[in-house]
């Protein structure tokens, strides 16, 4: 009886799981522009030595823009939502075909490191707000670059 329960406990979880929406209904292109990293201190920030913490830097790092288009809305598709790792949301519009999505993901070395969010999740809704697709962009630790648990690249 326990193992019944079990069982149905494990499907019906599973049941509850978004899809993916199918990579042949969408196009993601990655866009890597060369940036010089802000300083994370204010600009008159001074320790004890007197040396100011805020230097400029003349170092350019990897900065990671991704774009999603030539998307393909089914019937039931109504809605998008974009959220990051984190559930800030950052895309929210009526579905059309001629939809286009760019984020401004940051840093490859952040994005590494985790100091910024390293995934995106675009959600397909219906009219109803229910989460019918999705598609998850996301930078592991070791610099994987992943469409819907994909390999897309690495960094």
């Amino acid at each position: 009886m326990i193992l019944l329960f079990i069982s149905l406990v494990q499907f019906l979880a599973v049941q509850t799981e978004v899809p993916f929406k199918p990579s042949d209904e969408f196009q993601v292109s990655v866009d890597l522009k060369f940036k010089i990293k802000p300083s994370t201190y204010p600009t008159f920030t001074y320790p004890g030595s007197g040396d100011p913490l805020a230097k400029p830097s003349s170092t350019t790092l990897p900065f990671l823009v991704v774009s999603i288009s030539k998307i393909k809305i089914q019937s039931d598709e109504d809605k998008v939502h974009a959220v990051d790792a984190r559930g800030k949301s950052l895309f929210r519009k009526k579905a059309s075909p001629a939809l286009l999505m760019h984020f401004e993901m940051g840093f490859v070395d952040d994005l590494k490191s985790k100091v910024s969010s390293n995934e995106i999740t675009v959600f397909f809704l219906s009219k109803d707000k229910k989460e019918l697709r999705k598609i998850v962009i996301s930078i592991s630790d070791n610099g994987v670059f992943e469409v819907n648990k994909a390999w897309h690249g690495q960094f």
